[in-house]
């Protein structure tokens, strides 16, 4: 081990400690797209750094967009959309792409057209999933052949 990597392992276990002393429910997961491991608190999502660019339907136009930004992503008329906590975001990467480039850890498809950030999910039944952040609701359907890996998805990542 590297001293950065000790001193990294150190912070983490401090941060932890203070945490479980306190009775503060949390979570540890790998980070999406980048070396760390993120520590999230209660329901709020893992917040992290690493980002994407993305080029909108407008061409001349790039955004930059954090991955814990993203509630979720719907394929509407030919486009994918990015919903994310502040705005949306239309583009014309296909739901492939989507898939190659997001943590599958964290996102997770219940339907063909969506793909869902899992830390947003507020209740899954077999005909819709419920994505929630601040006073943002949406709900997105599920499809028979991929909602049992989204609950077992969703189920790994509540643990």
């Amino acid at each position: 081990m590297e001293v950065k990597e000790i001193e990294q392992t150190k912070t983490k276990e401090k941060i932890i400690e203070v945490l479980d002393t306190n009775g503060i429910d949390y979570n540890t997961t790998k980070c999406n797209g980048c070396e760390r491991i993120c520590i999230s608190v209660g329901d709020m999502p893992n917040y992290c750094n690493s980002a994407i660019t993305v080029q909108t339907c407008n061409k001349d136009v790039l955004c930059r967009v954090y991955l814990n930004e993203i509630m979720f992503i719907a394929i509407e008329n030919r486009k994918s959309v990015l919903y994310l906590t502040d705005r949306k975001i239309e583009t014309h990467y296909p739901i492939d792409y989507w898939k190659e480039i997001l943590d599958n850890v964290i996102f997770a498809q219940p339907h063909y057209s969506y793909i869902v950030n899992l830390n947003y999910v507020d209740e899954v039944t077999k005909d819709f999933v419920k994505i929630k952040f601040g006073n943002k609701e949406y709900s997105v359907y599920t499809s028979s052949r991929k909602i049992g890996t989204f609950k077992k998805a969703f189920l790994n990542l509540k643990r």
